[in-house]
């Protein structure tokens, strides 16, 4: 399968499609969204990201090529210095909640899970969608937000929208493409529903955050 991504991707497109509409992004680019929401966000999404870089370093471990692994220990480490720089602006003068949501639980444990316990090149797809969503997301969003507004979010917003990204974006698809090829039919099927599972959970994400989602008990 010359573009496995291009076809999960198409889809997946609904889920993209409810993301891009979802209160949270809207708020985004018009600049109003609640302060506390997007404080909440970015507290959450550290969390998040503390558990996805352990992941990223497990998916790189089991590739097969040296390039593909040092791609992904480049990634854990490049994103999370852009997200640590994000959030010493966002949440430097806050306290930091150690918790996670219940949905930043469910996320990062079944990344985990899948990346641990299953195939890699199931693994690759898990991890997928928390580059190509957010890239996709960030590009929906400049190109939708007013130019003119003094948006609060703008540093956030460069950041996914950026070119950097993009590059490591690529070089993830371009990596999960290339164990498709040589997948059989039950991997391929797998892999599509890992991919499928972790684009819910980003939208589910964003829904989390838009809630400031507690554990009920």
């Amino acid at each position: 399968m010359s573009d496995w991504f291009k076809q999960v991707r198409e889809n997946t497109d609904n889920i993209v499609h409810e993301i891009k509409n979802h209160p949270f992004i809207k708020g985004l680019i018009a600049g109003s969204l609640p302060k506390d929401v997007f404080q909440f966000y970015i507290n959450q999404d550290a969390l998040y990201l503390a558990e996805y870089k352990k992941v990223l370093a497990t998916v790189g471990i089991k590739c097969h090529a040296v390039e593909e692994t040092q791609f992904f220990l480049d990634a854990a480490t490049g994103i999370l210095a852009v997200e640590d720089a994000l959030h010493k602006t966002y949440i430097k003068d806050l306290a930091f909640n150690t918790v996670p949501s219940p949905t930043c639980e469910l996320y990062t444990s079944y990344l985990a899970r899948i990346t641990a316990n299953h195939s890699l090149s199931e693994g690759l797809a898990a991890v997928l969608p928390c580059f190509t969503v957010y890239k996709e997301i960030g590009d929906y969003i400049q190109a939708n937000q007013n130019e003119q507004a003094n948006n609060p979010y703008q540093s956030w917003i460069d950041t996914y929208g950026g070119i950097d990204f993009e590059n490591s974006v690529n070089k993830a698809i371009a990596i999960t493409n290339k164990y498709a090829q040589s997948a059989d039919k039950e991997t391929l099927n797998n892999m599509e529903l890992s991919f499928t599972k972790s684009t819910k959970l980003e939208w589910l994400f964003w829904d989390s955050a838009f809630k400031k989602e507690a554990w009920k008990i």
